[in-house]
């Protein structure tokens, strides 16, 4: 769920009752996410402007993706590699502290859903797994 709620706050603009979702937020708010990852980073500023337009594209399927549990293997890899995508981009940020407390932990339980992903009790492959069986 960390992940889908983190790419549909990308897509969220105001605070309270103004609150809106759409696409036209998602520039508005990751455009100066760019400039502020090329302002205090190496990363030029192609590539930070790369990264914030699609990294919100990604998040949320990807969260559903786990969320569901279908290639459970294959999904909470890629869970993993958004993480670590997510921590690059919060490290070249100005207050990176959230890179070791957040994303550090987020990878971490990333990595022990990998190792007990062959239960599979609550998701789609282990539903299908039950069906064959």
């Amino acid at each position: 769920m960390r992940l889908f709620m983190a790419g549909l706050d990308k897509f969220r603009w105001g605070n309270g009752p103004t609150v809106s979702f759409g696409i036209d937020n998602y520039a508005k708010k990751t455009g100066p996410l760019a400039k502020l990852m090329t302002d205090n980073s190496f990363m030029p500023e192609s590539a930070a402007t790369g990264f914030a337009a699609v990294i919100g594209y990604i998040l949320v399927p990807v969260g559903i993706w786990v969320a569901i549990g279908l290639f459970t293997e294959l999904g909470l890899f890629a869970a993993g590699l958004v993480f670590l995508a997510l921590g690059f981009g919060l490290a070249s940020l100005p207050d990176d502290t959230e890179v070791v407390s957040n994303i550090g932990l987020s990878i971490l339980i990333v990595a022990a859903a990998l190792v007990t992903a062959k239960a599979k009790n609550f998701s789609i492959d282990g539903f299908l797994a039950r069906k064959k069986a």
